[in-house]
Parts: C-alpha cells; sequence; structure tokens
C-alpha cells in the first residue's frame, strides 16, 4: 500500500507535467524578442490541439501574432472565424460534462473569458484600422456594444466585474470620430469616462486619463452642446480644451501602444491521503503583483507628447478569474465527490466479485489515484494579448513624419506616418517591457 501511495505523489506531479503555460512559453518568448512571423511558427509546431476543443484559442492566439506581425489579411480571417467560432460556443454539451467530472475542466470547449471575447473585436477593429479600412473597423466596434449587453444579461443575478470596457469605448470614440459620426464618438467618450470613475476605479485602480476629458469636451463643443460643455469645465476647471484635437492646419497621431504579454494562470493544488485514498483539488489562480509603472513618449517631427495608461489587462484577467472562483470552486467539489464516489463504487464492485478485502482496497485506492492524477487547473488562456495598453494623442502639423515611441528610457522608431489636416492618423505598436 505504501508503495502505490508513493506512485501517487508521482503521477500527480507527472499528471502536471504539461500545462497551457508551459506550451506557450517558446510563442511569448519569440513574441517579446520582436520576432512576431517566428512566434506564429512556433505557434503552429507546439499547439497541441488546433482543431478540436482548443480550437477557439488557438485561432485567437494565431490572428493576433498575425495582427502583430503586419499580416492583416491572415489576422482578420482568423480572427473572424475565431468570432463566429466563440458565438457558436454557446449552450451546455452534456457529453462533455460529464467528462468533465470524471477528468477536469479541460475536458470542455475553451469558450474565453469576457474579456477575451470583447477583444476577439478590438484585434479585428484595429487589424481593419492598420489596414485603413475604417468602415470595418467601425463595425467592430459596434459589436462590442452587444457583446457587452450579452455579457450583462447573462450575469444579472449575479454581476461580473467586467461589466464594460473602458479602454475599448476610448478607441470606439477614436474610430468613429476618424469616420466623421462626431455623435456616436461623444457618446463612446462618455460612456468611457462613466467606465472609468465607477468600474475601473474601484476594480482595476485606474482613473480616467486627463486626454480622454479634454476629448470629451472639445467633441461636446464641436457638436453644439453648450450645457454639456458648461457641465464638464465645472467639473474639471483646471483644463482647457481649446486648441486639441485636429483642425483646419493641424492633424492628429493617436498611438495605441500594447505592451507586454499578460500574466499566465497558475495551478493551486491541493492533495489529501486520508484512509488509503488520494483527494486532489486544482483550481487556477493569477498570482497578484504591482503593476508595472511606465513612463514613455510619443515622438513626431518637433512634437512630443507622454503615454498614458488606458487599460491593464492584468488586473483585469485576475478579476475576472476571482469572479469565475466561485464557480470553479463548486465544480471541483463535486467532481472530488464525484471521484470519491466512484473509488467507493469500485472498491465494493471488487470485493463483491473476489471476497478479497486487500484486493478491493488496492482498486479503491488505484481508482483515487487515477482520480487525483486526472485533476487539472485549467490553465488556458489567451496569452499573447498585452499586460497593458497605453495611449498618446500627438498634434502635428501636415507630412510625413517617423514616429519615436519612449518606454522607459528605450527608443523605438515607427515608419513615416502620413499626417493630413483635420484628420486623425491611427498608429498601433507592440513594444516589451
Amino acid at each position: 500500500m505504501k508503495s502505490l501511495l508513493a506512485s501517487a505523489g508521482f503521477l500527480l506531479v507527472m499528471s502536471c507535467a504539461v500545462a497551457y503555460t508551459n506550451t506557450m512559453a517558446p510563442v511569448i518568448k519569440d513574441l517579446g524578442n520582436g520576432n512576431s512571423q517566428e512566434a506564429i511558427s512556433t505557434l503552429k509546431d507546439v499547439f497541441p490541439d488546433t482543431t478540436g476543443r482548443d480550437r477557439l484559442l488557438y485561432l485567437m492566439e494565431l490572428g493576433n501574432l498575425a495582427r502583430y506581425a503586419g499580416l492583416q489579411s491572415i489576422a482578420q480571417s482568423v480572427l473572424l472565424q475565431a468570432d463566429r467560432l466563440s458565438d457558436n460556443l454557446r449552450g451546455t454539451d452534456l457529453e462533455q460534462q460529464a467528462q468533465s467530472m470524471v477528468t477536469s475542466d479541460l475536458a470542455l470547449d475553451f469558450r474565453g473569458a469576457d474579456y477575451e471575447k470583447v477583444f476577439i473585436n478590438y484585434c479585428l477593429a484595429s487589424s481593419y484600422a492598420e489596414s485603413g479600412n475604417i468602415e470595418d473597423a467601425v463595425v467592430e466596434a459596434r459589436r462590442v456594444n452587444e457583446k457587452l449587453k450579452e455579457i450583462n444579461t447573462a450575469y444579472q443575478r449575479n454581476p461580473n466585474r467586467y461589466t464594460d470596457d473602458a479602454f475599448v469605448r476610448y478607441f470606439m470614440g477614436v474610430l468613429y470620430e476618424m469616420d466623421g459620426d462626431y455623435d456616436d464618438a461623444l457618446i463612446s467618450y462618455r460612456m468611457a469616462l462613466a467606465t472609468y470613475d465607477s468600474v475601473y476605479v474601484e476594480d482595476y485602480r485606474l482613473s480616467a486619463p486627463t486626454q480622454l476629458k479634454l476629448d470629451a469636451m472639445r467633441l461636446a463643443e464641436y457638436n453644439g452642446f453648450e450645457s454639456l460643455v458648461s457641465t464638464f469645465e465645472t467639473r474639471w476647471p483646471e483644463l482647457n480644451w481649446e486648441g486639441t484635437g485636429p483642425s483646419s492646419t493641424m492633424g492628429e497621431i493617436v498611438a495605441v501602444v500594447e505592451l507586454g504579454s499578460i500574466s499566465s494562470r497558475r495551478a493551486s493544488d491541493f492533495t489529501v491521503y486520508v484512509d488509503d485514498r488520494v483527494y486532489s483539488l486544482a483550481l487556477p489562480v493569477i498570482p497578484e503583483f504591482a503593476r508595472r509603472r511606465i513612463t514613455g513618449s510619443i515622438t513626431a517631427g518637433d512634437e512630443t507628447a507622454p503615454l498614458f495608461l488606458v487599460e491593464d489587462l492584468n488586473g483585469i484577467a485576475r478579476e475576472n478569474l476571482e469572479d469565475e472562483a466561485g464557480r470553479n470552486i463548486a465544480r471541483a467539489a463535486a467532481r472530488l465527490a464525484v471521484k470519491a464516489g466512484l473509488s467507493s463504487l469500485g472498491e465494493n464492485i471488487t470485493e463483491q466479485l473476489t471476497d478479497n478485502e486487500n484486493v478491493s482496497s488496492g482498486v479503491g485506492l488505484i481508482l483515487s489515484i487515477i482520480g487525483a492524477a486526472t485533476e487539472q487547473a485549467d490553465l488556458r488562456a489567451w496569452l499573447t494579448l498585452p499586460a497593458q495598453i497605453q495611449m498618446c494623442r500627438l498634434q502635428v502639423p501636415p507630412g510625413s513624419w517617423p514616429v519615436t515611441v519612449s518606454v522607459n528610457g528605450r527608443q523605438y522608431t515607427h515608419d513615416p506616418v502620413t499626417v493630413r489636416p483635420g484628420r486623425i492618423s491611427l498608429v498601433f505598436l507592440r513594444e516589451d517591457f
């Protein structure tokens, strides 16, 4: 019996040997080194299941890497597949649910967290925008509204903290402004402000950027809402919005800078040995740590403006997982009870067949070892998303300007950007910390 218990420990260690976090490590390393195309090749080599229950995750990772690599047509095709598949993965698959009760949640289709579903459309919108297709980018922006409504409807009795996305709202406003839809742009800016001032301050310790306030004031004036302008000026008397944004003689560069890679999940395992039985429970966690502080700027021509934080995806992912903790614990406890029941059932059947208590006890122990060894935390998550997103709005004269990004003292040069009077030029950058 002691040798079987020793074997149990070995099997439990081996069962966690290949987790999604470990699988993606070489991909994230390539991405961190600035080798997006190499990261795509590595992903195709190491990803264990591109057609089965992890297909959505594969499409999300591949589409985002293609976007970073500048392969926008591929990125759009793959991300559209991901969006459609995400919509189709609804309802309950009873067969998968049954399998997960005797193994782990890895038997279930990967469906993505709420914020990941929203970011499929952000990635699509940014890819379209980078291709110069603002019309389709705006379509994806509108899809975000639909998804956020669905998310909140699904959790009316037990609302998640991720009820809206302030950065995506802000980004939507920029797209609407580029498309000449200034009413919807103002609405998006105001919704972004409201989300920063409520959910983001409370849950992610992130307040509304000053630049967003200036943008809301500027468009309120442009749209002729004098009372709203007055309300804003009373609320923020220290801000002067006049002269900001694109004008008849000046254009504007809006830079979206995606930094680092989002934190991966870790397994929190609990294993006990009771009455010659092995019981194991495994849950996914994201360790809490201080947000990395970034000092940066964008320079084009003779003009420089600072970066400002608009999204902390590490914080969102951690809070989202905490929202799921109760459901994860309940499922794990139910699975533990099922496995314990199967172990006892196997022991009872064996004892009836053999009338040998030693043999039946051994069978019960072996079944409990198998149950514990198959208990694995579900560490699947979209790991090529950035850790945080910064933005910059820089007013510059018309012309073609090389763009230099400074992040914590390190400088990166972007291809020249064409700026036209009265227009916004959108620039996307990805840098490692």
